[in-house]
């Protein structure tokens, strides 16, 4: 991108310094080699000149001015609906360290606040994988935040799957006012295949669906990548978006 943007750059500099060349030093009128009428010659390259700085200025108006435009309204869009889902994958893992016993770790949802600690490290992902079972009948008392009704584990990874896929549709929609740093991770988690496995669940299905498996030892490293890439989309939205939210819940 930046090399695009360098050439576009370049090449309407080079354009408004021949045009000025041509048509204010003619002690140095452009000469030819060939047995070519200079003057034509130079006429050529004011008139490919002239062309391109219109189509700069066109594309300047039309294009830059109106996508910056437009970002500036959208752009708080996508960092609003980009927390949230980082917010519900956390909400996700704070449940897996709940049901597993783990270390408890405040889950922080502002923008200001973010603990990125509660993201399974590959030790934690060992215990959790080894300890859960997705099949058995959750205890009530152990507080997993917002599913309580839900009987078994598996369902709540079903459900929070399917509520951050629902997210990850909304923003991808806007994809056009991304740069492809962003849509590349937002890909990457939508295709991940974990992600895909989960959501190939009904939603309805939160209440019955068991797995096979009585733990979850087959998900291991299917979620270590899984939480990698909320990991890589935390710093980007650190470094890119938090600026721009405007949604009051995710400032406190």
């Amino acid at each position: 991108m930046r090399l695009y943007k360098f050439i576009i750059n370049g090449l309407f500099a080079l354009s408004l310094i021949l045009i000025i060349w041509i048509n204010f030093f003619e002690n140095y009128f452009i000469k030819t080699a060939l047995l070519i009428d200079a003057e034509k010659v130079n006429s050529l390259i004011e008139t490919i000149s002239i062309a391109y700085l219109t189509s700069f200025i066109f594309y300047v108006v039309v294009v830059v001015l109106k996508t910056k435009r437009d970002e500036k309204i959208i752009l708080p869009f996508i960092a609003d609906y980009t927390f949230v889902a980082l917010n519900n994958c956390m909400f996700f893992c704070f449940s897996m360290r709940s049901a597993a016993g783990l270390k408890f770790i405040k889950t922080e949802t502002s923008i200001y606040k973010r603990n990125l600690n509660i993201y399974p490290n590959e030790n934690d992902l060992n215990e959790i994988c080894s300890t859960i079972n997705p099949n058995k009948p959750i205890n009530k008392d152990v507080g997993l935040e917002g599913f309580t009704s839900i009987p078994h584990f598996f369902g709540v990874m079903i459900n929070y799957s399917h509520r951050i896929d629902y997210f990850l549709k909304i923003i991808l929609e806007k994809s056009r006012f991304m740069d492809i740093e962003l849509l590349r991770i937002l890909t990457d988690i939508q295709t991940h295949g974990y992600h895909q496995h989960m959501i190939s669940y009904d939603k309805s299905l939160v209440l019955t669906a068991k797995h096979r498996h009585d733990d979850l030892k087959v998900f291991k490293d299917s979620l270590k990548s899984y939480f990698d890439l909320y990991l890589k989309l935390e710093n980007y939205a650190n470094k890119k978006l938090k600026r721009y939210v405007e949604r009051k819940s995710l400032k406190q």
